[in-house]
């Protein structure tokens, strides 16, 4: 094989890889957001925020449903959080169950 015809057939591939890579770039959800836009997004959340976020999520719930639900069983869930946010992030999560002699 000759050099020039292997710089044509390395030059035909890298122009058909940037064609079909120009189509799909910046990769999009099915929802229309990036990857990277929804990593930033989270990245950009206080501990408060993503731990409600989990929360919510793990009640089978969002901002949405919630705020249409009626204003008692709100704020029951509302104090939930609120409770949960203060024991995460206080750190008594860590210290439930920490009785330990250390004199040893």
């Amino acid at each position: 094989m000759q050099i020039s015809n292997y710089f044509s057939d390395v030059s035909r591939v890298v122009a058909k890889f940037t064609a079909r890579n120009e189509k799909t770039e910046p990769e999009k959800e099915a929802s229309g957001v990036s990857a990277a836009d929804a990593f930033l997004k989270e990245a950009r959340k206080t501990p408060a925020q993503r731990i409600r976020d989990q929360l919510l999520a793990r009640m089978k719930l969002d901002e949405e449903s919630l705020a249409a639900m009626p204003s008692e069983k709100r704020a029951a869930i509302e104090k939930q959080i609120a409770e949960e946010l203060k024991r995460q992030l206080s750190g008594e999560k860590d210290r439930r169950g920490a009785a330990v002699d250390l004199t040893a």
